[in-house]
């Protein structure tokens, strides 16, 4: 049971952190129809983020080669004295945008009460036992995707814009945001604000490639640590290959119907189940 638990659990994460549906926001009603509202992780949960960031290295590989090769050439510069910023290539502003989206992610470590950060205290509220908060997340999500839908429609003979410093700003306030709260997804914010911004959507699904990995990572890693509970080696490996294999497939079809047609479906999803978290929250309201 351990093992079918691993793999449904692997494939659930990956389909619903690359696809804009909110793989917190699943989680949450999760735990919160099975009443564990603890906000606890499992070790199974952080292997399988791993596993994730593993499947889209693999799928892009050529991707992470050329960030890789252009953040060991800004060091280089930097201690050669010679880093020029108005010469660097879109290849290097690219990684440099990228990591303009970690510094709000250090605002994550502020405190928070007793034994709390502000990223501790962002997830608990998705496990208070009331899906009233999850269900409106996903409602916005639903709603930035169809603007986006209808955006992309609107500028479909356009090639799209290249990423900007304000651009790349606004994908980390979004990501600060997505990322700690249930219901929103960091894919959904990324694609919609390039959508609604007309930035070209195969930069803007790079984008998203190359924070995930490193978000991914650490995460899980923290997981691993901070986990409640174990699995066996053999449980822990499966769940890793398979995550993986998923993340790898998955992420190919993501980029192959990133499309203002599909993002209509992922916006009619989102509505619905942000919809019946919205009003199963409204009742844990009245009943309580």
């Amino acid at each position: 049971m351990s093992i079918i638990t691993a793999v449904f659990q692997a494939i659930g994460q990956a389909l619903t952190f690359i696809f804009p549906i909110s793989e917190s926001g699943h989680s949450a009603i999760f735990h919160n129809f099975a009443a564990r509202n603890s906000g606890e992780v499992s070790e199974l949960t952080g292997l399988i983020h791993i596993g994730i960031a593993l499947g889209i290295i693999i799928a892009f590989y050529k991707v992470f080669i050329r960030n890789f090769v252009e953040i060991v050439n800004s060091f280089r510069e930097i201690f050669s004295k010679d880093l020029r910023m108005r010469r660097a290539s879109n290849s290097r502003k690219f990684v440099y945008f990228i990591l303009i989206s970690f510094v709000p992610m250090l605002l994550y470590f502020l405190p928070v009460g007793k034994s709390k950060n502000l990223y501790q205290a962002l997830h608990m509220l998705s496990y208070d036992g009331n899906l009233l908060s999850e269900g409106i997340a996903f409602l916005i999500t639903a709603t930035l995707l169809l603007f986006a839908s209808l955006t992309m429609t609107k500028n479909k003979e356009s090639r799209g814009n290249q990423l900007s410093v304000p651009i790349a700003a606004l994908f980390a306030v979004l990501i600060f945001i997505a990322l700690p709260v249930a219901g929103f997804s960091i894919s959904a914010m990324i694609i919609s604000a390039a959508a609604l911004f007309n930035i070209n959507k195969n930069i803007a699904f790079r984008y998203f490639i190359s924070i995930s990995v490193p978000i991914l990572i650490v995460k899980g890693i923290i997981e691993i640590v901070i986990c409640a509970s174990y699995v066996t080696i053999i449980t822990g490996i499966i769940a890793v290959v398979v995550s993986a294999a998923a993340a790898y497939f998955l992420s190919k079809l993501f980029k192959a119907v990133l499309s203002d047609k599909y993002l209509k479906y992922f916006s009619c999803y989102n509505y619905a189940i942000g919809a019946i978290a919205a009003v199963t929250g409204i009742i844990q309201l009245i009943i309580k």
